[in-house]
C-alpha cells in the first residue's frame, strides 16, 4: 500500500476511534460530559502528523452533532483542532510517541482545550462558562494520563514503525 494511501486510511480509522471514544466512553458532569478521545487525537497526530488534526476534529465534532450537543460543534472542530497541532508538528517526526516533549504537550493541550471551551461557553451561554472549568480540567488530566499510558504501550510494541 502506498504512502498516502496508508495515511488516508489510518485517518479514517483514526476517526472512528475517536468518535467512538468520545461519543460511547463518557461520564456525566453538571453541564456536559467528560470523555478520553483527546488522548486519541494525541496519539493520532504524533502518528499520522497534521491529518491527525482533522481526523481529531471530525471525529470529536461528529460526536457532539451525534451526542446532541450540536451547538458545541463549531468549538470542537477549533479546539480539537489546536490541541493536536502541537504533536502533529513538533512529535510527528520523532521515532517515539512518548517522550519529554510530547509529555509536555499533552498539558499544553489540555490548557487549550480548558480555556477554548470557556471561550465558547461565553459566547453560547455565559452560564456554563465558569461551571465547565472543573470538568474540562478533569478531561484534560484523564487523556494527558491515557495518552501516556496508550503512548508507552504503543511504543513498546513498536507501533509507529510498524505502520509506515
Amino acid at each position: 500500500m502506498n504512502k498516502n494511501l496508508r495515511i488516508t486510511v489510518l485517518s479514517g480509522v483514526f476517526c472512528a476511534m475517536i468518535f467512538v471514544l468520545t461519543m460511547f466512553v463518557k461520564f456525566p458532569v453538571a453541564s456536559g460530559y467528560v470523555h478520553f478521545g483527546d488522548a486519541l487525537i494525541y496519539i493520532c497526530a504524533s502518528v499520522i502528523g497534521p491529518w491527525g488534526i482533522i481526523a481529531g476534529a471530525i471525529g470529536e465534532g461528529i460526536a457532539d452533532v451525534a451526542g446532541g450537543f450540536a451547538i458545541y460543534f463549531p468549538a470542537t472542530v477549533v479546539v480539537k483542532a489546536l490541541i493536536a497541532v502541537p504533536f502533529a508538528f513538533f512529535n510527528f517526526k520523532n521515532d517515539k510517541i512518548l517522550n519529554i516533549k510530547s509529555s509536555l504537550f499533552s498539558l499544553l493541550s489540555g490548557v487549550i482545550t480548558v480555556l477554548g471551551y470557556f471561550i465558547a461557553d461565553l459566547i453560547i451561554d455565559k452560564t456554563y462558562a465558569f461551571v465547565d472549568i472543573p470538568g474540562n480540567i478533569i478531561q484534560a488530566v484523564g487523556s494527558a494520563v491515557l495518552f501516556i499510558i496508550i503512548a508507552a504501550a504503543f511504543d513498546k510494541a513498536k507501533i509507529k514503525s510498524k505502520l509506515f
